[in-house]
């Protein structure tokens, strides 16, 4: 059962509805700027994952992101949406997908585009993970003050702000990278029989290693690229990822 406190929605009941999924440590605020500019002419839904937000108490796990992200679809998105993600929430929209395809119109994928289960750091993936989730859950508190001196130092307050507000969650981040660790999107990608947007910032070199290899599995992928954007795109360039939001969804509408 999904209560309203876990989603903000915004925009008329009976548009088009778009599903914004949130990275790690963050929450739907992430979407703030995307919210703001989209709902006039979009249902526009952004929810917290587990470990996240409202739901900060759940454990994060990829099968229960994808269930949640299922749930919302089915309980307020009219059963069928776009679903947007960037980075954690790229890879769960991108599961979502491959499996809820009937309730899937589209995709878009930012800063996803990297395949952490081909790192050879996966061979020490258990040490790693017992490290990270010590570090995290023990200096969690310390973490999200640093990150959002960092975000303060970066965006404007009118960024900044409602992600803050609304907290950095640290202590699934051990989960999370348990999950994408073992996580292959390739077969994810293959089963897509609908339009993939890659939506990256052109700066997030890291993010970006394996954009080849996504569009040569995907069906119907294109790439689109925000100039003078890294990681959070969304943030660096909040006007011109909007911009390829619309231009992407408009391409959608015209197909429905």
């Amino acid at each position: 059962m999904i209560h309203p406190r876990e989603y903000t929605i915004a925009g008329p009941e009976n548009a088009l509805a778009i599903v914004l999924i949130h990275g790690a440590r963050m929450t739907r605020a992430l979407w703030q700027p995307q919210i703001d500019a989209l709902s006039s002419s979009l249902r526009v839904i952004a929810p917290d994952l587990p470990g996240h937000g409202a739901l900060a108490g759940r454990p994060f796990s990829l099968d229960a992101a994808v269930a949640q992200i299922a749930a919302v679809v089915d309980a307020v998105a009219g059963g069928r949406a776009i679903v947007c993600g960037l980075s954690l929430g790229g890879y769960v929209a991108l599961a979502f997908g491959a499996r809820h395809p009937h309730s899937t119109i589209a995709l878009v994928l930012s800063g996803c585009t990297f395949s952490f289960r081909g790192l050879p750091g996966r061979l020490v993936g258990a040490p790693y993970i017992a490290v990270a989730r010590f570090v995290t859950r023990t200096f969690s508190p310390v973490l999200a003050r640093i990150e959002e001196r960092a975000l303060r130092q970066r965006y404007p307050a009118a960024l900044a702000d409602p992600i803050i507000a609304r907290g950095l969650f640290y202590r699934s981040y051990a989960d999370i990278s348990a999950e994408l660790l073992n996580f292959d999107p390739m077969p994810a990608l293959r089963t897509c029989d609908f339009p993939v947007l890659l939506l990256n910032g052109a700066r997030d070199r890291f993010f970006r290693r394996h954009e080849q290899s996504y569009l040569r599995a995907l069906r119907h992928g294109r790439l689109r690229l925000i100039d003078g954007a890294a990681h959070l795109a969304n943030l660096d360039q909040p006007e011109a990822y909007t911009t390829a939001l619309r231009d992407f969804v408009s391409e959608m509408v015209t197909v429905q």
